[in-house]
């Protein structure tokens, strides 16, 4: 069998008593935390590029009363989804999963409960991240978003297993999504661009537009996916088709995906905590430093410059300096960094004292752990030392939710509840809000 039907095979076939509890309970927080951070990416003003492209339709995304079309509604929650760079991460792959298969599964819900979502979703993620790991890092170091070329597969595969498709079609879904798939190039990443947030919310489009194409009867090929004497879409991506058996599969990929305790890029993070390491060893002035000097892995220099001038949101959340100089000025980092007004002349005034260069240690380490030191030289002459070893790659079935290694606590049950209601009640009710979580969390799922 081609690598789709053996991957539709593994889909329909896993059920919800196939997870540990550690993972069930992981599932539940991928619905939960992607509806969390869209509401709150919804109340921001650059909320609006993620209707750019839309139609009107029947579909309503959370905490919104427009109507939109399914394709219209993916785009546009996968967008709202990533604009605070809070989402899920998984990191063995370099893939942000939830901003397409949340949004894919939202956009073809029906009046489904919210726990129907829970299976369709473990699924789609153990895919996506599988093909996400198959390829880390090469596929990212040649130049692709591993977000949307896996995660229209995982997508695709989500949907079919939550509309009940059968084996062929759901095959020749997963070969449309794998021919169609946006190849977002790693590039638009590393310059910043205000339009970069949409690319999860693409490849959900996709995934959709491949489950109608299948469900029409229309087939891309057996081996669009691995390729056979020339190459597939694997190969394209630098990934090694051989690693991939989906009879194997038992939900593994989904102990590698952490959630995020802070606003900002992952590889802009480790930089954070090692500010919020040196800020928790005793008060700092920034007004009297001197030079910050960054010690990291290759990999987070590709987002070392600071933002252009007009501070677009994306372009700060994505800069190693200005997640740097507001923790510095602000005393910490949090959603309120963000809020905060895009120029601050004490937060720009620290760029020019900021500089970095690659650890071969550190390095080493990558992608397992994420390395970063940073050494903040004073005006009186003494130097402040803070570092992070963050564990981003380590997986862990029941640990903390995520990574460890890091100033600010791991998120435990408790943490994700904060938030969840942190992001949700920004534009929704505290009632509103419990009503979510109690349907994902509380309804049993017959399956």
């Amino acid at each position: 069998m081609g690598l789709s039907l053996r991957i539709a095979e593994f889909a329909l076939g896993f059920q919800w008593k196939n997870l540990s509890e550690g993972r069930r309970q992981k599932a539940r927080w991928f619905v939960a935390d992607y509806i969390g951070s869209t509401l709150a990416g919804s109340t921001l003003p650059e909320a609006a590029s993620g209707f750019v492209l839309a139609q009107p339709g029947a579909v309503k995304l959370p905490g919104d009363s427009r109507g939109l079309t399914p394709e219209s509604a993916a785009v546009a929650m996968g967008t709202l989804g990533a604009l605070l760079q809070i989402h899920d991460g998984f990191g063995g792959g370099g893939n942000h999963p939830s901003s397409s298969i949340i949004p894919a599964l939202w956009a073809s819900r029906g009046g489904k409960p919210l726990a129907e979502f829970l299976l369709p979703a473990a699924v789609g993620y153990e895919i996506a991240c599988r093909i996400a790991k198959c390829s880390h890092p090469a596929q990212t170091l040649a130049g692709a978003a591993p977000t949307s070329t896996t995660g229209a597969i995982g997508a695709a595969v989500a949907v079919g297993k939550l509309l009940r498709l059968d084996k062929r079609t759901l095959a020749d879904a997963v070969s449309i999504a794998a021919f169609t798939v946006p190849v977002a190039a790693m590039r638009a990443l590393t310059e910043h661009g205000s339009v970069v947030p949409i690319h999860g919310g693409l490849a959900a489009r996709a995934a959709l537009e491949a489950v109608r194409l299948a469900q029409a009867g229309l087939a891309a090929g057996e081996n669009v996916l691995e390729g056979g004497k020339d190459s597939g879409l694997l190969q394209l991506l630098r990934g090694d088709a051989a690693s991939l058996a989906p009879e194997t599969w038992r939900g593994d990929m989904l102990d590698g995906v952490y959630f995020k305790p802070l606003p900002a890029c992952r590889h802009a993070q480790p930089a954070i905590e090692a500010v919020l390491d040196i800020i928790s060893k005793g008060s700092l002035d920034f007004r009297k430093i001197q030079n910050i000097k960054i010690h990291t892995y290759p990999m987070a220099l590709m987002f070392g410059q600071p933002p252009r001038e007009s501070h677009e949101l994306y372009d700060r959340l994505m800069s190693m300096p200005w997640a740097i100089a507001s923790c510095l000025v602000h005393g910490g980092f949090s959603f309120d960094n963000v809020t905060a007004p895009a120029r601050d002349p004490r937060i720009e005034g620290l760029y020019s004292r900021i500089s970095s260069a690659s650890d071969p240690d550190f390095e080493k380490e990558y992608p397992k752990r994420f390395i970063t030191r940073i050494d903040i030289e004073m005006q009186d002459g003494t130097t402040r030392t803070g570092e992070c070893r963050m564990e981003y790659g380590m997986p862990s079935e029941s640990g903390p939710y995520s990574p460890r290694g890091t100033t600010t606590p791991p998120l435990d049950e408790a943490g994700m509840r904060r938030k969840f209601f942190d992001l949700a009640c920004r534009r929704i009710s505290r009632d509103e809000a419990e009503k979510i979580l109690n349907e994902i969390f509380e309804r049993e799922l017959a399956t």
